[in-house]
């Protein structure tokens, strides 16, 4: 990757501090233990600088850069932005989360990845966001893969999209967990020699979280910070690790990187020096050992965008930036950079994008609604208006409402949960409002629930030789509809509250109690009196009321007989006999709608509780 940076100045210089953090959780099930994973731990991040979080695993590593992301609250201490406490609400206005694993739309191309961030974090302007994106792509390498499906990108590639994405509106403090995580050790020097130049030239604050880097990584290191068992253990520039150790009579091996060494002292194989260690560096809050060669970086550095411009000419420049800064500052005075409206239109078309691309979950859920249509009509082919086969006619009513249920249901309950990480990460990083998203993520599938369920009932219709009356058609294909948008939304509930696994394997427990109480099984008036409030209570009974009342309520007269006798040539004895002589269409209807704006609200309520910490 070459060197190529962007022209980022900023102001809004953000010098992050912290004192007597500590952190403790809950664990088991039955018997709830405290387990502290941080001990009031102090410590100072500056602008300019590259610093990076080191410790074994289980350290408290990822728990610290949490808490100085806002991601998770701490139990006690404090946080400082450049001397004043800090409002997490502002503070993560004004910082950005990269997060272990990318979480990228896998359908999207850099471009289009690139340009939806820039819309939502930098508002309407086309022309400045058309530049905007052009700089970043350029500056991080992308342009060979402009064009390209996130899905197709490289390790390397995917991180540096994962960084393009939060720096489109350049904020000044930037967490890196794991960022080399997965990475060979050339894209890995490439990547941190990226965060190096981004700490330098934006300026910027940049905290990374690492393992155990190789001794090419651990040199490009600004500042290193280990933390041990939840305890800081050594502050300070990697250049005075080695003395700082040879000061306790620790003295790393000729040729050996120390950051290896490092970890060898931490873990205890030259004795437990770890208590010794914090004492030295008081738990972070010495700062000896940190260098002083980052303190006078230039905030404007000329030269290396305009080597050949003017003094003069250079100051007019920065006078120019300093009127960005102002305006990118007033940008994040409001929560969000684009409003509700502008969210939702960027997100549909987002989401529209995906799906047109997505075969398994579009072209896939259309063709098997038509092949499962073709074959159901094919099996009751011409059944509908002959009375000898009202009871098979009424199986059939049953099955097709039951298979466009569980048919909404599965392809929510996998499809929905796939989508959280990426809400996790774009709603930390205040992409957008999660109403957006919510509101979005259903509008851009309704289209494609309608016209999979729309497919089937016409086929169906037909095929079977329904009664060929437009209103019942539509009043059929309406309760269709609705039932399946309302098991639709049963799937997003159980996929956002479980796991996939769980959901799975969970999911028919969920489903199945609306089959058993829909009346086609058991009618209401022959079960038990403590049972038949189940009834009223499955969305499944009232959609079989409408299917049922729109072939054969309404008046419907009396039927053809293809047999000698045909026991349910009236339709209003086939009502009665399966205990719906009292079903009101319009009545069932309303309650599966109200039922859909309830299970709407609580699927909504679901999401923002599974990620309540992050807002």
């Amino acid at each position: 990757m070459e060197e190529r940076m962007l022209p980022i100045n900023t102001s809004r210089s953000l010098n992050l501090t912290f004192d007597g953090l500590s952190y403790c959780v809950k664990t088991g099930i039955l018997r709830r233990e405290s387990r502290q994973l941080l001990t009031t731990v102090s410590g100072e991040f500056r602008v300019g600088e590259l610093t990076a979080i080191m410790g074994p695993s289980g350290a408290g590593k990822s728990t610290l850069m949490d808490i100085l992301a806002g991601f998770t609250v701490q139990k006690s201490g404090t946080v400082s932005v450049n001397g004043n406490p800090r409002d997490l609400a502002e503070f993560r206005r004004s910082s950005a989360y990269i997060m272990q694993d990318d979480h990228l739309e896998p359908l999207l191309t850099v471009e289009e990845s690139v340009y939806i961030a820039a819309n939502l974090k930098l508002g309407w302007n086309y022309h400045d966001n058309a530049q905007r994106v052009d700089q970043i792509i350029f500056a991080l390498g992308l342009e060979s893969c402009r064009h390209t499906r996130t899905s197709f990108l490289s390790g390397g590639q995917k991180k540096r999209l994962a960084m393009a994405l939060e720096l489109v509106n350049n904020p000044p403090v930037m967490f890196f967990d794991e960022p080399t995580s997965g990475l060979d050790s050339v894209t890995s020097k490439q990547c941190i020699k990226l965060m190096q130049e981004l700490a330098r030239e934006g300026p910027c604050t940049i905290i990374i979280n690492i393992h155990q880097p190789s001794a090419i990584l651990f040199d490009m290191i600004d500042h290193l910070y280990v933390i041990v068992g939840g305890r800081c253990v050594y502050t300070g520039s990697t250049k005075a690790i080695v003395p700082f150790l040879a000061k306790h009579g620790l003295h790393c091996p000729t040729y050996h990187n120390p950051a290896d060494f490092l970890m060898e002292v931490c873990n205890g194989e030259y004795g437990d020096w770890n208590d010794k260690l914090v004492e030295s560096i008081d738990n972070g809050k010495c700062n000896d050992w940190k260098s002083e060669s980052n303190k006078n970086i230039p905030w404007r550095l000329r030269s290396k965008f305009n080597p050949e411009v003017p003094r003069d000419q250079n100051d007019d420049n920065v006078a120019d930036d300093d009127k960005e800064d102002d305006k990118i500052t007033e940008n994040n005075s409001v929560d969000y950079a684009t409003g509700f409206c502008q969210q939702l239109y960027i997100l549909i078309k987002r989401n529209a994008i995906k799906l047109s691309r997505d075969r398994v979950l579009t072209f896939t859920r259309l063709s098997m609604h038509c092949i499962i249509a073709l074959i159901v009509g094919i099996i009751y082919y011409g059944i509908g208006e002959d009375a000898a086969y009202a009871l098979d006619n009424f199986n059939l009513l049953f099955f097709s409402l039951m298979f466009l249920m569980f048919s909404a249901f599965s392809a929510t309950i996998i499809t929905f949960p796939l989508s959280l990480p990426i809400v996790t990460r774009e709603h930390f990083n205040r992409w957008y409002k999660l109403r957006s998203f919510y509101l979005a993520n259903q509008l851009a599938d309704l289209p494609i629930q309608i016209i999979a369920v729309t497919i089937y009932t016409y086929i169906v219709y037909f095929m079977t030789g329904q009664i060929l009356e437009v209103r019942r058609f539509v009043l059929w294909s309406m309760v269709c509809v609705v039932v399946s948008l309302v098991a639709q939304l049963i799937g997003v509930i159980v996929g956002i509250a479980l796991s996939i696994h769980n959901s799975v394997i969970f999911g028919p427990l969920f489903i199945m109690p609306f089959v058993v109480f829909s009346g086609f099984f058991v009618h209401l008036n022959d079960a038990p009196v403590f049972l038949q409030w189940f009834f009223h209570s499955s969305f499944l009974k009232y959609g079989f009321e409408c299917a049922m009342a729109s072939m054969y309520g309404f008046e419907r007269p009396k039927m053809h007989c293809s047999q000698e006798y045909c026991h349910f040539v009236y339709p209003s004895k086939l009502m009665k006999e399966m205990g719906m002589t009292n079903v009101n269409y319009w009545f069932s209807f309303i309650i599966l709608i109200i039922l859909y704006f309830i299970l709407d609200l609580i699927a909504f309520i679901t999401l923002r509780l599974r990620l309540k910490k992050i807002i």
